[in-house]
C-alpha cells in the first residue's frame, strides 16, 4: 500500500536512483523479490546494494498481527532495529514508517510527538517497539488512506470500495493522517532536508471517519449510502509540533480528490476499484 506509492512517486520525480525489494508484487522487472522473514538473505541483499537511504515500508497490519503475533513481533518490532544496525554498518540513513495506532485514542485531545504510546493491542505494541528514535535516522509517524495492489486489502479505502447499499460511518472516530501520495511527498521532503528523529506527518486538522468516507463517496462517485453512527469515541489525531515542513500539507478534500484521480489515471494497476467513467480524464497526478 505504501511502498509502491513511495517508489512510484520518487521515480516520477526522477531525482534518485531507485532499488526496491518486494514480497508479493514486482514493481519493475528488476524488482528483487524476497521474504523479509528470511533475515539473513534479506539483510545481506541490502548490504550488497549499499544504498544511501533505506525506506522501510514493511508492516503487518491489525488483522495480521492478531492472527500471527510472532510474525508481527518480528516484522513490526524487531526488523526496524535490525535495519538500523545495517544502516550504521553501510553508512546509510534509515527512514522508518510508523502509525497513529501506537496511541489508544483515549487522550481526548490530539497527541504530540512525546506523548506516551498507550496503544493496547498487538499491532500497537509491535509498531511502538519498532519506532527508531535516533539523531541520525528518522521515523515518520502518520496514518494513511490510499489504494492497494492486492485484492484482499484491509485498509479503509479498500474496504469502502468493496461495500454496497448502506454502510455506517463513525462520527466519533477521529483521524488526522494523509493519503499515501502525500506520505510519499513527505518522504522526499525528509530526504532533501535531512530530517532525523521522530516526525508527525499531518495537516494538523481533524476529520471523522464518517466525513472521510463521504469524501471517498464524493470523488469516486460511488452509489452508496453512508449512515452516521456514533460508536465509541476514539481520537487518534496527532499534531506536528516541530513544524519543519516548508510546504502546505493539503486539506482532506484535496488529498482525496488527488488520490482518486491518481487511481483513475493508473487504472491498470488498480483494476479492483470500479472508479466511475465520469471522472475527468485530464488531470495532474502529482501535486
Amino acid at each position: 500500500m505504501i511502498g509502491h506509492q513511495i517508489y512510484n512517486y520518487l521515480k516520477y520525480k526522477n531525482n534518485h536512483q531507485l532499488l526496491n525489494i518486494s514480497y508479493r508484487t514486482k514493481l519493475q522487472a528488476d524488482s528483487i523479490q524476497l521474504d523479509a522473514r528470511n533475515e539473513n538473505e534479506f539483510i545481506n541483499s541490502i548490504d550488497k546494494l549499499k544504498p544511501n537511504y533505506i525506506i522501510n515500508c514493511i508492516g503487518v497490519l491489525i488483522s495480521g498481527a492478531n492472527k500471527d503475533s510472532e510474525n508481527a513481533i518480528f516484522l513490526n518490532a524487531y526488523l526496524p532495529h535490525r535495519l538500523l544496525k545495517l544502516a550504521y554498518k553501510i553508512n546509510a540513513k534509515l527512514i522508518h514508517l510508523s502509525t497513529d495506532c501506537v496511541f489508544s485514542g483515549n487522550k481526548r485531545s490530539s497527541y504530540v510527538e512525546n506523548d506516551k504510546k498507550d496503544g493496547k493491542d498487538i499491532y500497537a505494541k509491535t509498531k511502538s517497539l519498532g519506532e527508531i528514535i535516533d539523531n541520525n535516522h528518522l521515523t515518520l509517524r502518520t496514518s494513511v488512506v490510499g489504494p492497494e495492489l492486492k485484492d484482499d486489502g484491509e485498509e479503509l479505502f479498500h474496504w469502502f470500495m468493496n461495500q454496497s447499499g448502506e454502510i455506517k460511518g463513525f462520527t466519533e472516530a477521529i483521524w488526522s493522517g494523509v493519503s499515501t501520495i502525500e506520505l510519499a511527498r513527505a518522504v522526499e521532503w525528509a530526504i532533501d532536508h535531512h530530517i532525523t528523529g521522530l516526525y508527525h506527518i499531518t495537516n494538523n486538522q481533524k476529520i471523522s471517519k464518517y466525513h472521510l468516507l463521504n469524501l471517498f463517496k464524493k470523488y469516486t462517485r460511488k452509489d452508496i449510502q453512508i449512515l452516521p453512527f456514533k460508536g465509541e469515541h476514539k481520537d487518534k489525531s496527532f499534531l506536528d509540533t516541530r513544524k519543519l515542513i516548508n510546504y502546505t500539507v493539503p486539506t482532506y478534500e484535496l488529498m482525496i480528490s488527488n488520490m482518486v484521480k491518481l487511481i483513475y489515471k493508473n487504472r491498470k494497476f488498480y483494476s479492483q476499484y470500479d472508479i466511475g467513467q465520469n471522472i475527468e480524464k485530464e488531470h495532474k497526478t502529482y501535486s
